[in-house]
């Protein structure tokens, strides 16, 4: 799989960190501001509720009050994720590993950085024998949530660093004592990372509380839970081997429910950790569709999605036969796991097929050799940073399907991609649409991804395609049109600018254009 040089572009994403603390605050201002003209000594009771939230939210995981956290897996499956906080520790590590190994079974741990650095070996142990990683912060401070922003991000990336000579990169944090802030969310997102927390535990307060602990989890556990305990020695006085044995009964007693463990990647359906090797470390777009990959074709199947999905397949499968004769170069953007691009293959002569997701493009790898389609060539880039190849041969078409959202300097990359297309050569995506209805899929998302998908109007297009050297052909809208919103999703179609050149003009010319006049938003 070739890759795109990642030259940055300044301003490839918008960060927008939005979470329910952001839209409570703002409605319990509204409504104070109600209740001032009705009675002023009313107006203090919604800051007070929402101060009193911002107090107990840190604790309490389920809120997801700051930031999203992933908690749990899909309750109809039968598997549970054990993860282990606090180690690596030498009196404990080994002992559990055997014990793991005896069960046959794999689990997660999140370590602390400053234990991984005196205790290398043990990391190495366990990622040979199949287990994964996550980031529990450097020196798991109780208190790491009431520091300053520098301070939580610090304490992220050392432990990071103290894991990058052992080859492998955590994508999951799992804050000191399950606390978490405002701040985090945004932290997170600059290093490329999320969340993860648990819905199931003993507790056992670090193995403070030992006695008893697999009864405890053992009555409350269920299918898709993710399981907490610890992986260090107990306090004073309980002996390992006492610690060791409730972890023994949680094993036994869980596959006798007919649960099965199962690594916390496998639970939640999202990478836990990935090779050092890999690169674009921080590109929290990657991160998710990485994480959204094996359920992405399902999610575009729902009821949220499936309206806006189902216009834009049939306008997209209704055109491409008028763009493509068979023995055109084609270049997708966003391919991912290949909604389009198997359509466009066998359409088409060859194929590039760029998306930033490794993990999409291995599935859109897979659905081509199933379906015998071998005129695709897989790249991975990120979109918003690529910069192509100089030697990558000129395209007689460049498309690309609602994935030009996250890129904020959206005429930068048009500028960039000019140089790829033939002359007469057709640059054609579809792009959300400003609208009514658009704004509050963009603040969803926003709180799912804590990034702002960029909605631009057809004169905004219109005006970064003349500006970056294309000729507007058609621009219409489709989907949930009303007195409120003109559609949701805009169809494009430029051609590559070239003067009084033939072939400009011959493709201008033929039956399937018809340049539209410079009208309308």
């Amino acid at each position: 799989m070739e890759k795109f040089d990642n030259t940055p572009l300044k301003g490839s994403y918008s960060v927008c960190p939005l979470a329910p603390v952001h839209l409570v605050g703002l409605a319990c201002l509204q409504l104070a501001a109600q209740l001032a003209f009705i009675d002023i000594r009313l107006s203090v009771i919604p800051p007070a509720v929402f101060i009193a939230l911002c107090l107990a939210a840190p604790f309490i995981q389920r809120l997801r009050f700051f930031l999203p956290i992933i908690r749990r897996g899909d309750r109809k499956k039968p598997t549970i994720a054990l993860t282990f906080d606090d180690g690596p520790d030498p009196a404990t590590t080994p002992l559990l590993l055997d014990l793991l190994a005896r069960h046959s079974l794999k689990a997660t741990f999140f370590v602390i950085g400053e234990k991984t650095s005196a205790h290398p070996e043990l990391i190495r142990d366990l990622l040979h024998r199949g287990h994964e990683v996550g980031n529990h912060s450097y020196r798991h401070d109780v208190f790491l949530m009431l520091r300053r922003p520098a301070v939580l991000v610090d304490e992220i990336v050392r432990c990071q660093e103290a894991l990058k000579p052992l080859g492998v990169r955590p994508l999951a944090f799992r804050p000191p004592v399950g606390i978490t802030n405002p701040y985090l969310f945004r932290a997170l997102i600059g290093l490329g990372m999320y969340c993860a927390g648990f819905n199931c535990r003993g507790p056992d307060y670090g193995n403070s509380r030992v006695s008893g602990l697999a009864k405890r989890i053992l009555r409350k556990v269920r299918p898709g839970d993710v399981v907490l305990l610890h992986d260090r020695s107990p306090k004073a006085g309980t002996p390992v081997e006492a610690w060791l044995d409730e972890v023994d009964a949680i094993l036994t007693g869980i596959e006798k429910q007919g649960l099965k463990p199962a690594p916390l990647s496998q639970v939640i359906r999202r990478p836990v950790m990935e090779p050092v090797e890999v690169e674009e470390a921080g590109n929290q777009a990657r991160v998710f569709y990485d994480g959204l990959a094996e359920s992405y074709d399902a999610e575009q199947d729902q009821a949220s999605q499936s309206l806006v999905r189902r216009v834009e397949r049939e306008r997209v499968l209704n055109r491409l036969p008028r763009l493509l004769h068979g023995s055109e170069s084609v270049l997708e953007i966003g391919a991912g796991t290949g909604r389009f691009t198997l359509p466009v293959a066998r359409a088409a002569g060859r194929v590039v097929a760029a998306d930033l997701s490794g993990r999409m493009l291995d599935i859109l790898a897979r659905k081509a050799k199933g379906a015998g389609v071998e005129n695709i060539t897989i790249r991975r880039g990120d979109i918003a940073r690529m910069s192509l190849p100089e030697d990558l041969e000129s395209f007689d078409l460049i498309c690309s399907f609602s994935c030009l959202e996250y890129v904020a300097d959206l005429q930068e990359l048009f500028r960039r991609l000019h140089p790829l297309l033939k002359t007469g050569g057709i640059l054609y995506f579809t792009i959300a649409h400003r609208s009514f209805f658009r704004f509050f899929a963009q603040l969803g998302n926003a709180m799912r991804q804590g990034m702002w998908l960029h909605a631009r109007s057809r004169k905004e297009i219109r005006r970064m395609l003349e500006a970056s050297g294309f000729t507007t052909v058609e621009i219409p809208t489709h989907a949930l049109k009303s007195v409120v919103s003109s559609g949701v999703l805009m169809e494009v179609v430029a051609l590559k600018c070239a003067g009084s050149e033939k072939g400009y003009q011959d493709r201008l010319a033929s039956p399937e254009f018809s340049v539209i006049p410079n009208e309308g938003n």
